[in-house]
């Protein structure tokens, strides 16, 4: 076993967010969330847990720099030379409207690259994970027309690496609801524990 983690977008950085846009609107009452730091607080969670159940891990960013998305994919395509049996999951929120309003849109959604690949065998055991942890309390945004409910797109972190990935959208920072609970304590455990747990599944089966 061993895991490829890549918290997607910059972090905090001499007190200032490193990624243009991706962030929450400006709430009145609830602090404003920052893509790129929700993604690292969350990897945090899973890499504490993966070195508790002493599996192998690599975090492809590792620092609150913006890292650009080719240098992220060839550092995963350099660890996966170094360890064929690794897989990949790189952790993100949504995000819909302009991202200065309320938008109705919510849930979380799990994509791989185009096709029937070992990949959409990874999705299916992280989102049943998902599911567990999360329960009704979200919307599933699935795509069931191909027999399976990863969603599929041709995005470079999944399309580009030569791994078995998956690109995790945990929740619309641009509602203001799921904002909120997105920020949770509870939440950020949910999401690590849902990931963990689909990533051993997936080398059981």
């Amino acid at each position: 076993m061993h895991v490829i983690l890549d918290p997607g977008h910059g972090g905090i950085v001499n007190g200032l967010y490193k990624t243009p846009g991706k962030r929450s609107p400006k709430w009145k009452d609830l602090p404003q969330l920052f893509e790129g730091l929700q993604n690292r607080e969350i990897v945090a969670i899973v890499k504490q847990k993966l070195t508790a159940l002493s599996i192998p891990f690599t975090d492809i960013v590792d620092s609150q720099e913006d890292i650009s998305r080719p240098t992220r994919i060839q550092r995963a395509n350099t660890c996966f030379k170094i360890h064929p049996e690794a897989v990949l999951v790189s952790v993100h929120a949504d995000a819909a409207g302009s991202g200065a309003e309320d938008h109705p849109a919510t849930g979380i959604s799990v994509y791989t690259s185009k096709g029937k690949t070992k990949s959409d065998v990874l999705a299916e055991k992280v989102i049943d994970a998902f599911q567990v942890n999360f329960g009704n309390t979200v919307k599933w945004r699935f795509d069931n027309t191909d027999g399976d409910k990863d969603k599929e797109e041709n995005f470079d972190m999944v399309a580009l690496t030569k791994c078995p990935a998956v690109l995790c959208e945990i929740g619309f920072m641009t509602n203001r609801k799921e904002c909120e609970q997105m920020q949770t304590p509870q939440w950020k455990e949910n999401a690590a524990e849902s990931i963990v747990q689909g990533i051993i599944n997936y080398y059981e089966s």
